[in-house]
């Protein structure tokens, strides 16, 4: 007897089912009949109402009645943001005491980390507990952003996390054991689609080692085979000519083999920021430090020489001067730089005047943020800096930017979002072409946050932009927000 796809007869075998789901998000799963008799029958009539949130667009909805369907072209960001709220089994540890602009800030909260997903879900990385017993975990949450599983990674504080098309992902753990230890050192492992660990490699800690990150950050990028992970070092060799200071460090990780290569032991110095994105047409993945002091100061006297900036790859090409004092103090911290249609986009706040050198050379009184934007093209040449704002006596910080793709408008576009202040304040987001030039906003944003120097940004399998925060130090609500680009997409069965 062939069944009709509204109703299923399940045999009794060696076990009776208990639930019913065809896997159709437009098809309401319904079990009829007793377990205990094993007379199961599964129904799945047609979802026809329209309803936020439950992955369905039935026929006859529109986005303005049904978030689920595809927005019409004109929509707003606003318009097209749904933020869902994800309970996770333990609280979010708290943010670090990081150098920010010319003196030290708290980032609030330990660095969440987004990552697309094969099956178009999202994987979500954070940190639990404290420094005295932290757990580095993974949230995976699905399509329809609901969470279908979480993943202890051990006693680790998370600060890095990519994936690979296939289903693979990688995690950056930091193995921390105690402040200042010189026996502090990152591990990536890689792992299946269900978290089983296929290697671990313990990162090179020879000369130096990711001993705090009360200066810089920490990333991890997967792109051509391998998985880079680029963070903030502490000279611990008493032998190594750095010893005792602050830079950064570049190492790839064949995710084939867990093999390891240097990129570089020493960049800049003191790095005070840091970013690593792969760009699929320019074929490589960009590192990009925002420094105090090195390469650029070329003086003895700090006093009176220092000079900052932002670079790409080590010292290969400097984006601009900033105001610094060779001592922590800086007048920039990076954003977050996004794939293009060609090579990268980087946003950044820093101050707009021409930089000027010296420990003296900033007044956090009379000086101020503004957010930048550059175009960098596959070979790194770069394009002129295009500044979003210009708003006298506000520092605007913890800016973000991914490509947007709209379906209906094939115009090259990016979503920019930055901050009013450095510890969070107003929200806003907005539109630019190619070039930096607004197409739309910037509009502010009372419905979704985002973390300080997260880097949060990312694009899902169908153009949406997607990103996660937590609201406060502690807290067990996982907050997720999805900018609904109309797009579709062919999502793995992993």
């Amino acid at each position: 007897m062939v069944l009709s796809r509204a109703m299923r007869f399940v045999d009794p075998p060696a076990s009776c089912p208990t639930s019913c789901n065809d896997g159709d998000a437009c098809t309401m799963n319904v079990l009829s009949g007793s377990a205990a008799m094993c007379n199961a029958v599964c129904t799945y009539p047609p979802i026809t109402a329209c309803v936020n949130g439950d992955g369905c667009c039935p026929m006859g909805c529109m986005y303005a009645a049904d978030n689920d369907c595809p927005p019409p072209p004109p929509t707003t960001l606003d318009q097209r943001l749904v933020t869902v709220d994800v309970t996770t089994p333990a609280g979010v540890a708290s943010g670090d005491s990081n150098w920010r602009i010319w003196a030290l800030g708290s980032l609030g909260i330990s660095p969440v980390y987004t990552v697309p997903f094969a099956d178009c879900g999202t994987p979500v990385g954070y940190t639990t507990g404290s420094y005295a017993a932290p757990r580095a975990r993974v949230a995976r949450l699905d399509k329809d952003d609901k969470l279908v599983a979480t993943y202890d990674l051990g006693v680790f504080i998370m600060r890095g996390l990519a994936a690979e098309g296939d289903g693979h992902w990688g995690a950056l753990l930091w193995d921390y054991k105690g402040a200042d230890s010189p026996m502090n050192q990152m591990v990536v492992r890689r792992y299946d689609k269900d978290a089983n660990q296929m290697f671990s490699t313990a990162l090179d800690n020879s000369n130096v080692g990711p001993t705090d990150f009360g200066i810089g950050e920490s990333r991890l990028e997967f792109g051509a085979g391998k998985y880079s992970a680029y963070y903030h070092v502490h000279g611990t060799n008493m032998n190594y000519f750095a010893y005792g200071h602050e830079g950064d460090q570049l190492i790839h990780v064949a995710a084939a083999t867990g093999a390891q290569t240097n990129g570089w032991t020493w960049g800049c110095s003191h790095s005070m920021s840091e970013l690593l994105r792969f760009s699929p047409a320019a074929g490589i993945t960009l590192p990009i430090c925002a420094t105090d002091c090195y390469p650029g100061t070329t003086g003895s006297n700090f006093s009176t020489d220092s000079i900052g900036g932002i670079y790409l790859n080590n010292n290969e090409r400097k984006v601009r001067d900033f105001n610094a004092g060779c001592n922590g103090k800086v007048a920039t911290e990076l954003g977050s730089a996004a794939p293009a249609a060609a090579g990268w986009k980087l946003v950044f706040n820093g101050h707009q005047n021409a930089a000027v050198k010296g420990q003296n050379s900033y007044n956090t009184s009379t000086m101020n943020q503004d957010i930048g934007f550059v175009g960098i093209a596959n070979d790194k040449t770069l394009g002129p800096i295009v500044w979003l704002t210009n708003t006298t006596g506000v520092n605007e910080a913890n800016s973000s930017i991914a490509r947007w793709q709209p379906s209906g408008d094939a115009t090259e576009q990016y979503v920019v979002g930055w901050t009013s202040a450095p510890t969070g304040g107003t929200y806003y987001l907005g539109r630019v072409g190619a070039s930096g030039n607004f197409l739309e906003g910037p509009l502010t944003i009372a419905t979704a946050k985002w973390g300080r120097r997260d880097d949060p940004f990312r694009v899902h399998l169908n153009g949406d932009v997607v990103w996660a925060w937590f609201d406060s130090a502690g807290s067990t609500t996982l907050k997720f927000a999805r900018l609904k680009s109309g797009g579709s997409a062919m999502c793995s069965m992993l």
